[in-house]
């Protein structure tokens, strides 16, 4: 028999969960009992989550701290930080700019802070997915 994982009581916000790795976990943990807060640029992508049980979906700029403070409000101590937040040029990281490479770090490392959520928020287990393609 497969062990059911319970979230329930937990709260989980999502970067980048409007598709991919980050939509597929925000489904489970919503599955999973868990209270999940999703984020995505994609305004059609945010109002099919928002439609699924157990999901609310915001749209903060998760780059700007403010927006994240807007878009956390409310939300209380989060039990898991799932930041999937990417940017992919087109191309190798060898065939990148030095700027596309700058805004693709920034967007996955420094994006939600993580200094923040243990500052503020966040109580748990801190996620970062992440694709390199070459």
């Amino acid at each position: 028999m497969a062990h059911q994982l319970s979230l329930e009581g937990k709260t989980a916000f999502i970067s980048a969960a409007g598709q991919g790795i980050g939509r597929a976990g925000a489904e489970a943990f919503a599955r999973a009992g868990a209270s999940v807060f999703a984020t995505d640029i994609n305004e059609s992508a945010l109002a099919e989550l928002d439609a699924l049980d157990g999901i609310t979906a915001r749209k903060p700029d998760v780059t700007n701290a403010i927006d994240i403070d807007r878009a956390l409000s409310g939300t209380g101590t989060l039990d898991v930080l799932f930041n999937c937040a990417g940017f992919i040029h087109s191309g190798s990281i060898l065939e990148c700019t030095d700027e596309e490479w700058r805004f693709a770090f920034d967007l996955k490392v420094s994006a939600i802070s993580a200094r923040q959520f243990c500052r503020e928020w966040w109580k748990g287990a801190l996620v970062r997915s992440s694709t390199c393609p070459r």
